[in-house]
């Protein structure tokens, strides 16, 4: 989350305005480490590894301390949970994608409705939820803002963000992903006069 600084928002809220001066659509960006815990991962790996070492205690031609076997078990369970706590990219690579898409859309669904971004007067909010460990960025737009503007331009913009973890720099990818969403929305969803600013561009959700 320190690559998404103080810059990063600055040029975040400045493109979100110009695409709510360009167009009728209420955009709301949401950043998140994750959308799960996970928990249950590192717990298998710690037991596993409690499991393998006792088996080899109790097994072993050697003797064995009995506090030793004790204590050294216990901190096998330690360790295994640590390690896929602290080394998240070996946590990933246990974890199905399914569930990833599972958890980052029902914490967006969340977001959505907690956040009031459904209760536009023009039904025209649009939320693009970036997790980054699923590396998932999930777009969901309100019945108005889904239904004018086309499939296919749907399909280009989640792509687009999608491709984002693609890159070296994902906070500068994300903005000009968004910067294109400008053209695409002033198109399909052009701006009215006396437009209001509905939903705040600095939204914070905590669920």
């Amino acid at each position: 989350m320190k690559r998404f600084n103080k810059d990063f928002k600055m040029s975040l809220y400045k493109t979100i305005g110009d695409i709510e001066n360009n167009s009728l659509v209420e955009v709301v960006t949401i950043i998140k480490a994750q959308s799960g815990n996970y928990r249950a991962v590192s717990l298998r790996a710690g037991i596993i590894l409690l499991f393998v070492f006792y088996t080899f205690f109790m097994f072993s031609p050697f003797e064995f301390d009995v506090y030793l076997i004790y204590f050294f078990t216990i901190f096998s369970f330690l360790l295994g949970y640590a390690f896929f706590e602290l080394i998240l990219p070996v946590k990933r690579f246990f974890i199905k994608e399914k569930i990833f898409n599972k958890n980052v859309d029902i914490y967006g669904r969340a977001i959505f409705q907690k956040g009031g971004i459904r209760f536009t007067n023009d039904k025209i909010g649009v939320l693009i939820f970036l997790s980054l460990f699923e590396k998932k960025v999930k777009i969901i737009a309100d019945r108005g803002a889904e239904t004018s503007v086309p499939d296919e331009e749907w399909i280009k913009i989640k792509y687009g963000f999608q491709t984002i973890f693609d890159k070296s720099d994902i906070p500068s990818a994300f903005i000009e992903e968004l910067k294109k969403c400008k053209i695409i929305f002033a198109k399909y969803i052009p701006p009215i006069e006396n437009d209001i600013n509905e939903l705040p561009d600095d939204l914070e959700i905590e669920l």
